[in-house]
Parts: structure tokens; C-alpha cells; sequence
């Protein structure tokens, strides 16, 4: 997906009014108008961000996006305040409620947060709506003191008159700013004197995080709460056949015993009670949709079909041909497995309903489908329906699928109280919207003059938009599927890229990075196999291909020379090790990674990384950082270990001690170079993961000779050496 982030004059519209003596500013993308609540007449704010200012001077900047760790409580307010001219530290975040003026993205359509997209969508909004609000507090000095607004000029939190030495605080003209409208098109900061933006600062939420007091979902206590468990099929699918209530009838604290669409839920006066009452009650399921369904067998019928005709997702130049008239050919089958999120926090929700209203925390990506399930559960209308979204304990993309927050809203419904719902770590891991299970072939034929002259590729396998967004969905192709195999910048002349849609009962949904998660490993993997193949050093075969797309070079170059890279094997300190090396464009960005890589106990062992992203511009580079060191964990941890498998219709792997994912003692040391390029901006939150495990399975081949086309590596012995 992709979003304009150009923004007219008119694009920018306003909406002002008192609220507690003081300066409210809502701002608004793009060309769509809409009715706003304002805080005067509501108390909360209902247009796309919105900012309010009291009589004290207090800046509450109320985020359209959802903190889940990637920062975005931190990198809006740096650009709020470096416009408006306050302290940083001095802006109080808190969420913005559901609502459509909300919808900021793809032409006031779209709101969510994901695909990388929070700050690199809403950049030049933020801009102007801190720049409006301190032209009018600079209108409103200059009118109380009858002078010329060029007269005057601003020091963080107050306006100066120089000539004069007088200067007031922006609180004191915070009712008087409320009344002037707001301009269209105020004049924004000089880049040359940013003090925030493009400058590390302290993140907003981790005093809160470290000390305790941050509020995520599982942490919502509620007068006359009960909590409640929940158990759903095995075999993925199941409906409840019938349960044996009077079996659990004498246990302590137990409420009721409810069915759920496909689950049974007990509540009790304590999660405890509730799940052990759970784990004692006598549950038979039927009508499994996966009863059967192996993923090996699975794996085995996609595999089978790589080389039927698809449908046509890209086509450059005449990739029949080139094959035709190829002294010789490759080719290679890449499979990745079902994934789960594995979220820190498990899926939990909790929900007050009556008959007049009700009110819900529910961890979320994405606020405004939350109302509409609710207000189809309830039958409410939205106006009587408030979901507030906590600070959330990892999303990935798991939590844009809230089946756990219509269990929260059907069960106090049932009971006529408030109740929690948490999933235990087993519920969350077998009944996850997994990352899909995936086959892609790749080809390439080689000229007589040793060249690449062709590449086709083909997908198989089922897609989120299917699932999920069947908007997106155009000519029978799923682009989310797809991502990170077309639109390659290396210069071969003839390309073709074919999917093949592969259907299973299985839920499955987005994961980090998506579609690029997997397309970034197998793409990049492949281009080492078509060096190898024409006998090219692998970083020399890309230089060779890139000399039409300098920002991909230069990621490349800086990366290799941040490492050292060396082609071979290599001895240090007595050791065999090779470096691997990997290049890939997600989500605006452009990252080049080098792992350095040793054999140990016949496993990868990855020593260091090092990582040039070109993201265009930045915000905070102490978040790009972060999160490129965290994407570059998810992505080795899929590589080494990650893996759902699923055995007559059920999930094998039921928590943390089977679903295994990388240990600390198995991070590497992480090196980052952040390239402004100075092109538009790209997102951070994902983009380090795609590359990662091409750069490992690569050094893997210098190693052992040996190529590894399906994740995770422990599934292989590597102890034999190239």
C-alpha cells in the first residue's frame, strides 16, 4: 500500500473553539471536511489530530495513532513542538477516540496503525497544525499589545516582543488564540533551525513502562469486574458440540459457563478461578473446518503447483524469450512456515456493557472497527459506544484481528457485568492470525556471455487482503502477498512475477513486514544463487545491477564497508566465518544488512550485524535505531527457529517452551547508519526484518556449501563445511 503524503493549502482545514479557557486546534487530511465535536461542546476531540492548549500552558496532543513500542508517542509530539515552539518534554499525549475524521490516510479513508506508515503519513500535518497554533498565539499577542505580528517572535512556551523586552506565556493567550481562526498555510520552520526534528530525544512512555504506571490492557480494573477464560477448538475451526457444566458446578468462584462462536468462556471472580475451571470442564468440539489438515502435506501440494500459469503480477521485457534463448538456466523452490506473533501481552479485552452504553479497552491497530463490531454485537449506535485503546504489549499486526475484544463485549453482555477476557499463552499461540505458509519458485537464464537475461517468479500461497481486505484485492492478485517480489531494482531486462492463489482452513493475518517478511529472504537468497551461477562475488553481482538506482548503492556500499565485508570464508581467532550480505526496499525504506556468521554445533551462529537504512528523512534517529534493531531480531528469530506446524488440524506448538524463538544469548551485536537521502520518507518499524535472514542463509552457503530455501535453519545439520 502506498499513500500520498502531499498536502495542498486547502488541504489543511480548520476547527477552533474554548475548551477550559483555552486554544483548541484540530487539523485535518486530506480534502475532507467533516462536522467536528470539539472539546467545548463534547470534551473530546473528533477530527484527524488534535491539539488543546489551557490557561496554564499545558499542550495535550491527542495521537490518532496507537503506541505499541515502535514510538510514535515520542516522534509526533518532536514535531509538534518543534513547530509550535514549546518544550518537548512538556506536551501530555493521550489517544484519540475512534471517529472518522481520524481517517487520515488514503484520501480520509483509512485509519490504522501499521505498514509502517504513522509518522511518515501524517509528517507535514503535524507540521502545519503546531505551526497554526503558534501563528495564532503570535496574532493574539500582537493584538493585545497593538503591534505587528512581524514584530514578534517566539521562545519555547512564550511570545517576545524584543523592542519592548516584553514577552507573555502561551497560556496566558491561550483563550484569546481560541478565538481567531486558524491560517491555511502557516509558514513553516526553516529545517536549518530544527531543535527537534532529526534529533534524538527521551521516548514519552518509557518512564511510564519502567516504573509500572503504564497502563496496557490486561492492567484495566474495573469496579464489580469478573474475569473470564476462554477455550476454543483444538482442530482449528471446531464449534462447541456440548460442555458439562455440572462438572465444574462446586468450583470456587465461578460465575457461568458461556458458549462463544467456536469457544466456551467461564467467568469467575478471578482469572485464576476462571482458568481452572476452564482446564477442569468437559468440552467436545465438532465440525472442524482444518480436521485433517497437515502443514507438511500442505507445504507438499503448494510445492506442486510452482510451475502451473498464474496470474501476471509484474512483466518487464519478453521473459519467454529469454529463456528460449538461454545458453543455460537455474532454478530454485523457497518455503516458509505458518508463523505466530508471540505477543508479550496476550490477547486480552474488557468491556462494560448495558442496555444503554458500553465501554471497552481493547488493544487495537485500528479504533473505528472495534465501534462497528461493538455496535454489532450490542446493537447500539456508535455515539453510545467508547472503546479506549491502552498502551499495547506488542502488536506485529496481530491486533487488527480483535476476536478477543468481541468475546470481552458478548460475555459482559451475557453477564451483566464488566468482565476481562484473557487468552492463556496456549489459546494465544494455536489460535493466532498466523503468518501465511508460503512456496515461491524462482528461474533465471543466463546469456551466452554469462549474463542474467531473464527472472520469473512465481508465489503461491494465500494472502492477508484476501482474508482480510478484499478491497485491496485487484485483478485476482493479492499485493500484500506479493510485496517484495516485484518492483526489484536490479537491472535484468526481463522479469515476470506470477501468483498463485493456494487456499486453506487456517486463519491466517499480518505479521511484521508482511508479505516482504518472506520475499525479502527468498529474493535475496536467489540473487546470491544467480552470482554463484555466474561466478560474481556476491556484492560485486548487485553493484553490477544498480548502477540505474544510486540509492540502492549507496545502502549497499555503506553496509559493506560498515563491516568490512569480505568475500570467502574468513578465519578469526581461529575460527571459520563468512559474511553474508542482503539488500531490500519495504515500505519506503531502503536496507542493506551484513551479518557475520560462524557454524556452531552444526546451527548458525550470528556474531555481529550491520545495518545502512535509507529511510529519505527522519524524526528521532534514537527510534530508527531501536527499531531496526528490533525488526533485525524478529527477522533472525523466523530464521533460526520460528515455526507453527499443525498436525491433524491442530496447532502443535502450544506456548514458549515449543514455540522457541531467539534468546538473548543469541542476539548479536547490532551496528546502524541511518542515510538521509533526502528523498520522502519512509517508514522504520518493519524494515529491518526482511533482509536478515537472506544475509545469514548466505553466509550459511560460503560456510557449508550448502543452500538453505526453507525456514527455520534448525530444522538443518550445517556441520559439513564448503
Amino acid at each position: 500500500m502506498s499513500t500520498s503524503l502531499e498536502m495542498s493549502r486547502r488541504d489543511f482545514l480548520k476547527a477552533s473553539g474554548l475548551a477550559a479557557g483555552g486554544l483548541v486546534l484540530a487539523f485535518q487530511l486530506p480534502l475532507v471536511v467533516r462536522q467536528a465535536r470539539g472539546a467545548a461542546q463534547s470534551g473530546k476531540p473528533t477530527l484527524n489530530a488534535f491539539l488543546t492548549l489551557d490557561s496554564a500552558g499545558q499542550v495535550t496532543f491527542f495521537s490518532p495513532f496507537i503506541e505499541g513500542g515502535q514510538g510514535v508517542y515520542t516522534a509526533l509530539p518532536q514535531i509538534i513542538a518543534e513547530e509550535l515552539d514549546v518544550d518537548f518534554e512538556s506536551i501530555r499525549v493521550e489517544q484519540a477516540p475512534a471517529g472518522d475524521a481520524y481517517r487520515i490516510m488514503f484520501d480520509g479513508t483509512q485509519r490504522f496503525t501499521g505498514g509502517s506508515m504513522s509518522v511518515r503519513s501524517s509528517y507535514m500535518a503535524m507540521r502545519r497544525a503546531g505551526a497554526a497554533a503558534r501563528q495564532m498565539l503570535l496574532q493574539a499577542a500582537a493584538d493585545q499589545w497593538q503591534v505587528s505580528i512581524d514584530e514578534l517572535d517566539t521562545e519555547p512556551g512564550r511570545v517576545v516582543h524584543a523592542s519592548s523586552e516584553r514577552s507573555i506565556g502561551y497560556g496566558e493567550l491561550a483563550e484569546a488564540a481560541g478565538a481567531l481562526a486558524p491560517p491555511a498555510n502557516p509558514a513553516l520552520k526553516d529545517p536549518s533551525r530544527f531543535r527537534y526534528i532529526g534529533k534524538p530525544v527521551s521516548r514519552k512512555d518509557s518512564a511510564a513502562k519502567a516504573n509500572g504506571s503504564a497502563e496496557f490492557g490486561i492492567d484495566v480494573r474495573l469496579p464489580n469486574m469478573a474475569y473470564a477464560a476462554v477455550k476454543q477448538s483444538p482442530v482449528l475451526g471446531g464449534e462447541v458440540a456440548s460442555t458439562d457444566e455440572a462438572a465444574i458446578a462446586d468450583r470456587p468462584g465461578v460465575i457461568s459457563v458461556e458458549r462463544l462462536p467456536g469457544a466456551v468462556a467461564v467467568i469467575a471472580d478471578t482469572y485464576w478461578h476462571a482458568q481452572s475451571a476452564l482446564d477442569a470442564l468437559p468440552i467436545e468440539f465438532e465440525n472442524a473446518a482444518a480436521a485433517g489438515l497437515n502443514s507438511e502435506q500442505l507445504m507438499k501440494e503448494m510445492r506442486a503447483r510452482v510451475d502451473e500459469a498464474g496470474k501476471t503480477a509484474e512483466s518487464l521485457g519478453d521473459i519467454e524469450s529469454s529463456f528460449n534463448d538461454a545458453a543455460r538456466s537455474i532454478e530454485a523452490v523457497y518455503q516458509v512456515p505458518f508463523l505466530a506473533h508471540a505477543t508479550m501481552e496476550p490477547m486480552n479485552a474488557t468491556a462494560d456493557v448495558t442496555a444503554e452504553r458500553c465501554e471497552a479497552w481493547v488493544p487495537n491497530q485500528g479504533v473505528d472497527p472495534v465501534v462497528q463490531q461493538i455496535a454489532d454485537i450490542t446493537g447500539l449506535t456508535a455515539d453510545k459506544i467508547t472503546v479506549h485503546t491502552p498502551y499495547v504489549g506488542g502488536f506485529y499486526g496481530r491486533r487488527f484481528i480483535t476476536d478477543y475484544g468481541q468475546q470481552a463485549v458478548r460475555l459482559s453482555k451475557a453477564a451483566g457485568r464488566p468482565v476481562q477476557v484473557i487468552w492463556s499463552r496456549e489459546q494465544d499461540t494455536q489460535h493466532d492470525y498466523f503468518r501465511p505458509t508460503m512456496t515461491v519458485k524462482h528461474r533465471a537464464a543466463i546469456d551466452s556471455q554469462g549474463k542474467i537475461s531473464g527472472w520469473h517468479i512465481t508465489v503461491v500461497g494465500d494472502g492477508p487482503f484476501t482474508r482480510l481486505m478484499p478491497q485491496f484485492i485487484q485483478d485476482g492478485l493479492d499485493s500484500s502477498a506479493l510485496e517484495g517480489a516485484t518492483e526489484q531494482p536490479y537491472a535484468i531486462p526481463n522479469r515476470r512475477v506470477d501468483w498463485i492463489g493456494h487456499s486453506y482452513p487456517v486463519k491466517i493475518g499480518f505479521w511484521r513486514s508482511v508479505g516482504h517478511s518472506y520475499n525479502g529472504y527468498v529474493t535475496e537468497s536467489f540473487i546470491d544463487e544467480m552470482a554463484a551461477a555466474t561466478e560474481t562475488d556476491p556484492l560485486e553481482f548487485r553493484r553490477q545491477l544498480l548502477n540505474d538506482a544510486p540509492r540502492y548503492l549507496k545502502a549497499l556500499d555503506n553496509v559493506a564497508d560498515m563491516a568490512g565485508y569480505q568475500p570467502g570464508v574468513q578465519q578469526e581467532n581461529g575460527q571459520r566465518i563468512a559474511y553474508g550480505i542482503a539488500l531490500h526496499r519495504s515500505f519506503g525504506s531502503i536496507v542493506g544488512e551484513v551479518a557475520k556468521v560462524s557454524i556452531t554445533e552444526g546451527q548458525p551462529r550470528v556474531h555481529k550485524v550491520w545495518c545502512a537504512v535509507d529511510c529519505g528523512s527522519m524524526v528521532n534517529p534514537d527510534t530508527i535505531e531501536a527499531q531496526i534493531q528490533s525488526g533485525i531480531s524478529t527477522g533472525l528469530s523466523q530464521a533460526l527457529l520460528e515455526e507453527i506446524t499443525i498436525e491433524n488440524g491442530e496447532v502443535v506448538q502450544k506456548n514458549f517452551d515449543t514455540y522457541r524463538f531467539l534468546p538473548p544469548n543469541q542476539m548479536p551485536e547490532i551496528a546502524v547508519q541511518i542515510i538521509e537521502s533526502g528523498a520522502e520518507m519512509g517508514g522504520i518499524g518493519e524494515v529491518g526484518t526482511p533482509p536478515i535472514a537472506a544475509a545469514v542463509a548466505n553466509a550459511v552457503f560460503t560456510l557449508t556449501g550448502q543452500r538453505i530455501r526453507r525456514l527455520p535453519m534448525s530444522r538443518y545439520d550445517l556441520t559439513s563445511s564448503a
